[in-house]
């Protein structure tokens, strides 16, 4: 009987060891590494593929979410993160990553999100998943290609986990007929593992006989605490013989340069910096504020993007949500929908809400009080009392009476959350 053994990185992290009835037809062993949910954050790959490197696995997987909204320079950015790895990289689509034509951009890449490989002894098949569907002729392929195959060992990666590993959090396909259909393959092929993203934790549960592995702690914002999963890694996933061991391996915790942010959401969580910030839509122009003396501040010429777009890329904000921005330092800025979505009285008193990424011609992070939040009128001037008027009860100048605390530099986290 074929041992699936866990080990244990940090004793927190509960896992439990899981059995199989199945044989590895080679004496070589078959080693892989598993990541997902970078979105945007390179760290983590980087130390992957060092990692890599020196141990030599078959191949590298990562399960999607490579980006933050599958841009060109986003893409770049992921290619430059592996340029020195020397074993072969496999990976397929995140919802992020299909994003404003990015799905165009990872074919371009990595070449279709549906296809398999032999290797060592085992059959791997890929399916794309990143929008929550597949269609009948991709499940067609899906259940052919594993019923063709006479390997041993089979398995499957995809982005979005075929069910809900943990309760409390939906991160499953859209279509649930689809991922019952999936799941039915699955295990009527004789599928040993499904590896998935999407869901920013770890976890390991075993299903009528088939194991499903999520890694998604690449990078991006944890769901939960460690005990339930909630940690940086990538998993060494080792096939020897007759036993299978999946192991989370724990990576550093991100840092993140003062020239990229966190932008998260209900669900959703990317990092983004300003080169992605650069081929958005642009505000330019001049502003200043008023501090808490009545002193005239920051007088200058800004370049950025609207909050308004840059929020687009996790769904917008509600009407009964709030915006909460945080700076490298922790000090922090609640701000209302009617902030980020001024009507025609706001827009007149603040402009558009800006988030600034240089300052007369100087870029972050050459610029040292950038990424800066900014208010943008058409005169050119947000004083305290156009910071009055703009700032909802419990919020702005009714907690700290000054346009230009409003203006929050060094900006690392923008956050949506409910209103109270």
């Amino acid at each position: 009987m074929a041992m699936i053994s866990i080990a244990v990185i940090s004793t927190a992290v509960l896992v439990s060891a899981i059995g199989a009835l199945l044989f590895h037809d080679s004496d070589t062993p078959l080693t892989f590494f598993v990541l997902g949910d970078s979105q945007g954050y390179q760290g983590g790959i980087e130390v992957v593929a060092e990692t890599a490197d020196e141990e030599k696995p078959a191949f590298v997987f990562h399960t999607g979410d490579l980006t933050p909204f599958g841009q060109e320079n986003q893409y770049q950015a992921v290619e430059d993160a592996l340029a020195d790895l020397q074993v072969t990289f496999h990976a397929t689509e995140g919802n992020h990553d299909i994003r404003l034509g990015g799905g165009f951009r990872f074919v371009e890449r990595f070449g279709s999100a549906n296809y398999s490989f032999d290797v060592n002894g085992a059959h791997c098949a890929v399916i794309n998943t990143s929008s929550g569907d597949m269609s009948e002729s991709e499940i067609r392929w899906f259940e052919r290609d594993l019923s063709e195959s006479q390997a041993e060992w089979k398995f499957v990666f995809t982005h979005m986990p075929l069910f809900n590993p943990v309760s409390g959090i939906d991160h499953t396909l859209s279509n649930l007929t689809t991922a019952g259909r999936l799941i039915e393959i699955a295990e009527q092929t004789g599928v040993d593992a499904v590896f998935a993203g999407h869901l920013h934790l770890f976890n390991l549960t075993e299903k009528n006989g088939v194991k499903y592995a999520v890694s998604g702690g690449a990078g991006t914002s944890l769901y939960g605490n460690e005990t339930s999963g909630g940690i940086f890694h990538y998993l060494n996933v080792t096939l020897d013989g007759n036993e299978l061991s999946i192991e989370p391996v724990l990576l550093p915790a991100p840092s993140f340069e003062r020239d990229s942010f966190v932008l998260r959401g209900s669900g959703e969580d990317v990092v983004l910096t300003v080169r992605d910030l650069q081929v958005m839509n642009q505000v330019e122009g001049f502003s200043s504020f008023q501090n808490q003396l009545g002193n005239w501040r920051g007088q200058g010429t800004y370049r950025g993007v609207a909050f308004s777009d840059i929020l687009e890329i996790i769904g917008g904000l509600g009407e009964d949500s709030n915006l909460i921005v945080r700076a490298s330092d922790g000090v922090e800025q609640a701000f209302s929908y009617s902030n980020v979505y001024p009507n025609e009285t706001w827009t007149e008193l603040q402009g558009p809400m800006v988030l600034a990424y240089s300052y007369n011609g100087t870029l972050v992070p050459a610029w040292e009080d950038g990424l800066r939040l900014v208010m943008m009128p058409e005169d050119g001037m947000y004083s305290n009392e156009d910071c009055e008027a703009t700032s909802e009860p419990g919020q702005g100048y009714n907690v700290y009476a000054s346009a230009g605390a409003r203006w929050l530099r060094w900006v690392a986290v923008i956050e949506v959350v409910a209103a109270t």
